[in-house]
């Protein structure tokens, strides 16, 4: 087991984008790639071979390294990383920032594959994902984070579906049967605040590999608070219409939460 902390991830960091493909235990950097269907992915690079370019001048037959121009160095993620640019509006390279945090956090394994598998939310800290969840909440008014993404889930009883309209990761389609479909990555998603901006659509959450990564964030620890208190106003309410406890069981943890086994089949 893993226990990463950003306070290790504050420090200064930079690293190249112009490595070789190979995998192993050298320092990674994160590239972030879209396929024909839309679904975001992420791949690890190694860090140990950079590309390097030759030279040579008429003094001499020695090839002179030039650095490549596209070896720009790109910031390591941090919270302050991710603060300044929610402070600065910029949602969508705040959402990457976000992934990548995620999967620091996560632990060796996750940063050496590139993603993260739900079973290894459990090692994010409460603080951690806490802190990234009030960045969000702060810089939008209260509209975007995963804390508000919970609240929205919990009121449609954790149906995906029903979450993923309301908060706009799948658009209606213009035809007679009422019919939805997801949105195009990344143009079709909203990267600013406006009035019409559907509430909790940011941070986005890859479902390309099922639901379960997201429901274990949503169901992290660190969102636990003030849940029991808004469970008992619903019950009480529902108990005042004349429902029936059955009439709830659909908000019920759902199993794979209760027994977060690690399962990486999918």
């Amino acid at each position: 087991m893993a226990n990463a902390s950003l306070q290790s991830f504050l420090l200064p960091q930079h690293h190249s984008f112009a490595n070789t493909g190979t995998h192993d235990s050298s320092p990674s950097i994160l590239h972030k790639h879209t396929n024909s269907s839309s679904s975001i992915s992420f791949r690890l690079y190694s860090n140990t071979s950079p590309s390097v370019t030759t030279t040579s001048t008429p003094n001499s037959s020695t090839p002179t390294p030039v650095t490549p121009a596209a070896a720009e160095k790109t910031p390591a993620p941090t919270l302050d990383l991710l603060g300044r640019q929610l402070a600065a509006g910029d949602y969508r390279q705040a959402d990457e920032t976000t992934r990548a945090l995620l999967i620091e956090l996560a632990g060796e394994s996750a940063r050496r594959r590139g993603y993260v598998f739900f079973s290894e939310v459990q090692f994010i800290s409460v603080e951690d994902l806490r802190a990234i969840d009030g960045l969000w909440r702060e810089h939008s008014n209260g509209k975007f984070g995963y804390s508000v993404q919970k609240r929205l889930w919990e009121k449609v009883q954790r149906d995906f579906t029903r979450f993923f309209i309301k908060v706009g990761w799948m658009k209606k389609l213009d035809t007679e049967i009422e019919q939805y479909n997801y949105r195009a990555f990344p143009d079709e998603f909203v990267w600013e605040i406006k009035d019409d901006t559907p509430e909790g659509h940011l941070p986005l959450t890859n479902a390309l590999r099922g639901t379960q990564l997201l429901g274990n964030i949503l169901m992290h620890p660190a969102f636990e608070d003030g849940q029991e208190e808004e469970a008992t106003e619903e019950g009480v309410t529902a108990t005042t219409s004349g429902q029936s406890k059955d009439d709830s069981k659909g908000r019920e943890r759902p199993k794979f939460m209760k027994d977060f086994k690690p399962d990486y089949s999918f």
